[in-house]
């Protein structure tokens, strides 16, 4: 098991045709002038081929929202739609940043849902109403990554060659199950959507402001159908590839606490431990290719399509930064005379930081390189043997890997301390002096500072799944019984997850032998980088720093910075690279317990039967929908190793001996570990971070050296469940209204990296315990990171109500509500769990892993509104507005936390903004093209608990991002545009949880700022040519 609808009647039935923008490949000219795109599926099923809407003979922005309307007005279930003009129109370098139009959809601008400290300039983690439960397509058929997940990175995909992207938002049992929140759909083109001869190129220059270097980007696309004695033959290749380099800066006020000293009963003060700063580079290549082959009958009874989809990307960053290490320096005061001072929550605003110990600063230089692939094969076949039978054949195999390394050298200085002002334009000035508030003259020079640590993560995981689906449809005439359908669907997925820890390990520290100063020559070199025109100049320089100068990646893979940092490690370095760890497998960086295999089998069946009155209410009146059931059955496997620590790693030296007596070759064993690690802990100096067991008792400590018997245990579990998804769905069409309702009853799987077990077990930082309000004496010794294999995942029953008026050609006005109830909701969590090493010693892990945290609902509504000015006199007749908001209200959700200060406080639910809007307003008149949209949602909770200590709820601030674009048509081929992206230089703004003790139980505290993003403004170029 583990392996490491009826629609072409006669071909001269006019088909719809969306002009390929020029990001999108072909715009304009004589193919513009019948622009539209693929519907969603309204009579055969959802696959490659849905239904097509009629030609549309305006151009420009005002066929973009017809095509739209068409779709969405068409529709059996509610589903929105961005077209390729739409597509090509804005500034939107990654699907992401194209789905944020939608109503009821967000992005966040975070490279993960639990990564706070590392900005996305293209946005991650889509979000459907208030919900990341969402699903992902390719035409209809499933599409995954193995990043753990089970949506597509979207990110990976050029939204260049996409004729549209579809969001459906309630159900029909003949879609495939698996997303509550909805489902989104990206539709590439077809040679039959273009019964011609068609080309389009497009050629592209970016260039962000604070980068300040230039990225190009071209696309292309050919298309060709041939008529012949044997049937029409079509051909379509398209290829698209593009770069994008961008820049960011990072101001952090790091970890506030509750302070009784500072406060006076309820008057409480909330004081940060310190600061951070960050600049951060970012580097995307990214290309896609498409290919697809059509023949369809010459009686059009009989089509075959086949289509070859790859996304290609690669994602490299690095980052300079300045942190306090919140392990050495004890809780900041103001120095004698001197005071804080504080807003009207109690949080400190501005003041010098002055530990009761020297602090810590730590230097990382990170850099990062994450390269995805994702293959799509697919296969239909339409058949129509007589005028009322349809039937559809699909098989679909798809691939997908990820290959990931991340490396990160800290280097540090001691004693310097973090002082906070109000700063300018919104964003606090950090500074990091001496203990007069003055700038450290140390940091000029690099002997002063010394390389204190090292980190490595490698991924290599990949995955594959084959699926075969059949479909049949039989229509009825003068019948309220329109048709009858059913189909069944067979999956099977299988993934290999490669996936180390982050490997921490210290290079020289005091208790590790003695520190080793930078070097300014060699493979480890450093130069001086004291970050220029940090947040535009709106700040002082933070400080002066020394970062290594070598591209750490590529030392990292021909193996010259493990040799450098080797070299300079003293003799009780605890550091090794990931393949040589004790226990690697031979040839690889991975332990066992780095390994997981995942299989799952899906098998679905359903029914559905279509009704509808035509001129039931007079003329231009009718009811349409549809009623139906899918089964749906779940098989998984999952078989992984619980990997127990190795005492000689996290006690010996870099060769795993007893670090007293070095070159004498003395190895740890469970005998001596409990009195090195004594020794470690003797040897740690003021102002250094000491190793989190030096805080154990002696019985812990031998509890902890008991259990660290090195040892790999095999382990295989499996789960299986079934669904029954019922759903109705009703439309009522009165003249220019579409009055509709919707009720589904819907599933989410789990992530497979929810669901994969493996387990890598190491020491609980006991520092963190401590710091945040834990007790050493009790906390669980050993901490992991894995999935829970007896999740089922999420269901929800979904309803909604809309009302939609077209009281114009390209102008609407539209309402939905919904309300869905879900239950078995999954989150981010941890539990406590006993563990037994080979030698079957027990003890308590805490295990992080997303938890069921029970039942809730949301409800909310949208609203939509577009219209073209057309009646208004001379120029102003170009004028257009679309504009959408979106409410959405939860239920007060459980709060899976375990972090003692804020176990059983009350979060919103993750990712959900209360309010979210959309205002576009366009010009379109003779040659020009123009349009501005502002994007903005209100403030929501980013994660539950950071990824880094203190592990805290993080909060993002309201966000808005005003983007514009301006087009000119040259001529009938040529087209000209220019794109402006984050035009009023937004600051993304987060926010931490704080809380305090009351009786013993923990209680909210205000919101405290964390952190302050800004990225660039980016500037795009455009050349378009269409034949």
């Amino acid at each position: 098991m583990f392996q490491a609808g009826y629609a072409p009647a006669a071909r001269g039935l006019r088909r719809s045709v969306s002009a390929l923008a020029l990001t999108v490949a072909v715009v304009g000219a004589s193919a513009a002038h019948a622009q539209s795109t693929p519907a969603p599926q309204t009579t055969a099923p959802a696959t490659d081929d849905a239904a097509q809407v009629d030609d549309v003979v305006v151009t420009g922005i005002r066929a973009r929202i017809a095509s739209s309307q068409a779709i969405k007005r068409d529709s059996d279930t509610f589903v929105d739609a961005v077209t390729a003009d739409d597509i090509g129109a804005l500034p939107d370098k990654s699907v992401n940043e194209v789905l944020q139009r939608i109503p009821g959809v967000n992005i966040n601008r975070f490279q993960g849902p639990t990564d706070p400290d590392h900005f996305s300039v293209e946005g991650s983690n889509v979000i459907i109403r208030g919900l990341s439960y969402v699903r992902s397509e390719f035409n209809g058929r499933d599409a995954f990554s193995v990043n753990t997940g089970r949506a597509l990175g979207f990110n990976d995909v050029s939204p260049e060659l996409l004729s549209s992207v579809q969001v459906f938002k309630n159900a029909t049992a003949d879609r495939i199950e698996g997303g509550i929140a909805g489902v989104v759909d990206l539709r590439t083109r077809k040679p039959f959507d273009s019964r011609k001869f068609v080309f389009g190129a497009t050629a592209e220059g970016s260039y962000g402001d604070l980068r300040e270097k230039p990225g190009l980007g071209f696309s292309s696309l050919i298309s060709n159908v041939w008529d012949t004695q044997y049937g029409s033959f079509g051909a379509l290749l398209s290829y698209g590839e593009s770069d994008l380099y961008s820049e960011a800066y990072g101001s952090h006020l790091t970890d506030f606490t509750y302070r009784s000293d500072l406060s006076n009963g309820e008057d409480r003060r909330y004081v940060p431990r310190g600061g951070a700063v960050r600049t951060q580079q970012f580097d995307r290549s990214r290309s896609t290719l498409d290919g697809s082959l059509q023949w369809e009958s010459t009686d059009g009874r009989a089509k075959l399509t086949g289509e070859y989809i790859r996304a290609d990307s690669t994602s490299a960053w690095g980052e300079r930064v300045v942190e306090v290490d919140l392990g050495s320096g004890g809780n900041p005061t103001p120095l004698p005379g001197q005071s804080f001072t504080y807003d009207s929550n109690g949080v400190f605003t501005s003041g010098l930081l002055v530990s009761n110990a020297p602090n810590l600063q730590v230097l990382p230089k990170r850099q990062r390189d994450l390269q995805t692939l994702t293959e799509d094969f697919s296969l239909a076949a339409e058949f129509h043997p007589t005028d009322r039978l349809s039937i559809w054949l699909d098989a679909q195999y798809s691939k997908a890997s990820a290959d990931d390394l991340d490396m990160s050298v800290y280097g540090a200085i001691t004693p310097l301390y973090t002082l906070i002002g109000e700063g300018r334009h919104g964003v606090p000035d950090i500074q990091f002096v001496d203990a007069s508030g003055q700038p450290s003259a140390s940091t000029n020079d690099p002997s002063n500072f010394y390389y204190r640590s090292a980190m490595d993560h490698i991924e290599q995981s990949d995955g594959d799944q084959t699926a075969f689906k059949a479909d049949v449809k039989y229509d009825f005439d003068n019948s309220p019984l329109r048709a009858i359908r059913m189909g069944a669907r067979y999956s099977d997925r299988e993934q290999t997850r490669r996936y180390t820890a982050y490997n921490w390990g210290a290079i020289s520290e005091s208790w590790a032998g003695g520190v080793t100063p930078f070097q300014t020559t060699g493979p480890l070199a450093v130069e001086a980088y004291d970050f220029p025109n940090f947040q535009r100049g709106h700040n002082p320089t933070p400080m002066n720093g020394f970062y290594p100068t070598a591209d750490l990646i590529a030392a990292y893979r021909d193996g010259t910075l493990q040799a450098a940092l080797a070299a300079a490690s003293s003799s009780g370095s605890t550091w090794r690279p990931l393949d040589q760890r004790p226990g690697a497998i031979a040839g690889t960086p991975f332990l066992p317990g780095d390994i997981n295999n995942s299989a799952e089998q899906t098998t679905s069946a359903y029914v559905r039967f279509d009704f509808g009155w035509d001129d039931i209410f007079g003329a231009d009146t009718a009811i349409t929908g549809n009623l139906g059931v899918r089964y749906a059955k779940t098989d998984f496997q999952t078989r992984g190793f619980i990997s127990s620590p190795n005492i000689a790693q996290n006690f010996g030296d870099a060769n795993g001996n007893d670090p007293r007596f070095p070159g004498q070759n003395i190895p740890v064993t469970q005998a001596n570990a409990a009195a090195i690690a004594r020794f470690r802990c003797s040897t740690v100096q003021p102002g250094q971070s000491a190793p989190g067991y030096c805080l154990l008792s002696n019985d812990r400590l031998n509890q902890l050296v008991a259990f660290s018997d090195g040892s790999f245990q095999e382990i295989e579990r499996g789960n299986s469940y079934d669904d029954w998804l019922p759903s109705l769905n009703v439309n009522l069409k009165y003249k220019e209204w579409v009055f509709r309702g919707a009720v589904s009853r819907a599933m989410t799987r789990p992530d497979f990296g929810v669901t994969a077990f493996a387990a890598t077990l190491f020491y609980t930082d006991m520092n963190q315990v401590r710091d945040n309000g834990g007790d050493v004496n009790t906390a669980p010794l050993l901490t992991t990171f894995t999935g829970g294999s007896q999740l089922t995942g999420v269901r929800s029953w979904n309803y909604d109500l809309g009302v939609e008026w077209y009281f114009k050609p390209g102008s609407s006005l539209t309402f939905n509500a919904f309300y869905k109830d879900l239950s078995d909701i999954l989150a981010s969590g941890s539990t406590v769990q006993q563990f037994s090493n080979a030698q079957g010693v027990s003890t308590d892990v805490q295990v992080n892993q997303q938890v069921n945290i029970g039942s809730g609902w949301i409800k909310g509504f949208e609203v939509g509104y577009q219209q073209t000015y057309s009646f208004l006199p001379g120029l102003w007749s170009g004028l257009g507005i679309e504009a959408n908001y979106t409410y959405v209200e939860p239920s007060t959700f459980p709060n899976a936390v375990t972090e003692p200060r804020y176990v059983g406080l009350e979060l919103p639910l993750q990712q959900l903004s209360k309010h979210t809007y959309n205002f576009s307003v366009f010009y379109e008149k003779d040659r020009l093209s123009a349009r501005l949209a502002y994007n903005w949602r209100n403030g929501f909770l980013l994660t539950p608990r950071d990824d880094v200590n203190p592990f805290s709820p993080i909060f993002n601030d309201s966000t808005g991002q005003l983007d514009g674009s301006i087009f000119y048509t040259l001529n009938d081929n040529w087209k000209i545009g220019l794109y402006g992206a984050n035009l009023l230089d937004e600051v993304t703004v987060t926010q931490q949880q704080t809380s305090y003790n009351l009786n013993g139980a923990n209680q909210a505290g205000p919101l405290a700022p964390r952190s302050y993003f800004r990225s660039d403004r980016r500037v795009t170029f455009s050349l378009r040519y269409t034949f």
